[in-house]
């Protein structure tokens, strides 16, 4: 209920607590009559108040608009979103992403359900995941994070999503600091007792929107000879290896850029070396994530040194 601060204290939320239960109704209920509480003081009446019309509204929300709006409501209206951009903390950007994934996932499911609701898409997503209870030689799929696969063990493990932007992250990217991460990936590797397996796409839907992404280098960081690549007949690459799907292009620019490159193709700079267009951009430019610093750079075709692998 103070999360993000509401000013109610203490004092306030047990007052409110006392009074809900001697008058037998809920919480939100009484936080409607807290101008009849005389132990809440008036800035936290009014606060009270605020927070069961808010809730009040949303409920009413879910009735009638799509499951992805109702969330984006529910993050932008309770402030949690705000205040989790003012913390301008790596812990908050990666809540950031997660809530972000959260809306894109809800929007995915508001396609596909005929008649879906709120209470449909938590049940849809709910996993129990309790790994201090885990059976490690149960004959089921675990699904877990590569921090609780610490002091585990399997036949085979998959890491999947293995691509630049994702893992390793493009926050690592930006700011030169792949080391914990290339940490994370060998602890990931090694519970595997027999099969290890890297997986990645070449095109995701990722936040919302569609992303094209070059396979991950710790890929590429692993000898030759230890490797052996699966691929699909017609598959061409996104990097420097033999990786990835066929990519869909995109309807071209209207220009000379359109013309030639699509989202998705491996191309080439004199100066920044090999990358994938992520973007065709209006006006003739396209947008390319290059594979040596993971960086992603606007370049007009017209002037620049870009050509397809």
């Amino acid at each position: 209920m103070n999360s993000p601060k509401r000013g109610l204290g203490q004092a306030a939320v047990t007052a409110l607590a006392g009074y809900a239960g001697s008058e037998g109704i809920t919480h939100l209920e009484a936080a409607a009559r807290a101008d009849r509480i005389a132990a809440i003081r008036p800035a936290a009446r009014k606060s009270l108040k605020a927070f069961q019309a808010l809730i009040t509204d949303l409920a009413a929300a879910t009735a009638s608009s799509p499951v992805a709006a109702t969330i984006e409501a529910m993050l932008a209206g309770s402030g949690y979103l705000d205040m989790l951009k003012a913390e301008r903390t790596i812990e908050a950007e990666g809540r950031i992403e997660n809530l972000q994934e959260l809306v894109g996932v809800a929007a995915e499911y508001d396609q596909r359900a005929v008649g879906g609701s709120l209470r449909g898409f938590l049940q849809e997503i709910s996993l129990y995941t309790d790994v201090d209870k885990l059976a490690v030689e149960q004959e089921a799929v675990t699904l877990m994070t590569m921090h609780n696969a610490k002091g585990l063990e399997f036949p085979a493990v998959f890491i999947i999503g293995a691509e630049e932007g994702i893992f390793p992250h493009s926050r690592s990217l930006e700011e030169q600091n792949l080391e914990e991460e290339r940490r994370l990936c060998y602890v990931a590797m090694t519970r595997a007792r027999r099969r290890l397996y890297f997986t990645h796409a070449t095109t995701r839907n990722l936040y919302g929107g569609r992303s094209y992404n070059m396979a991950s280098r710790f890929i590429e960081e692993i000898p030759a000879r230890l490797t052996r690549v699966e691929a699909e007949p017609g598959t061409r690459t996104v990097s420097g290896g033999h990786y990835g799907k066929p990519v869909t292009p995109v309807p071209d620019a209207g220009s000379a850029a359109g013309t030639f490159f699509h989202a998705g193709d491996n191309v080439v700079h004199a100066a920044f070396g090999e990358g994938v267009v992520t973007r065709v951009e209006p006006g003739g430019g396209v947008t390319v994530r290059f594979s040596r610093d993971g960086s992603e750079r606007t370049l007009m075709v017209e002037y620049a040194p870009l050509k397809k692998v």
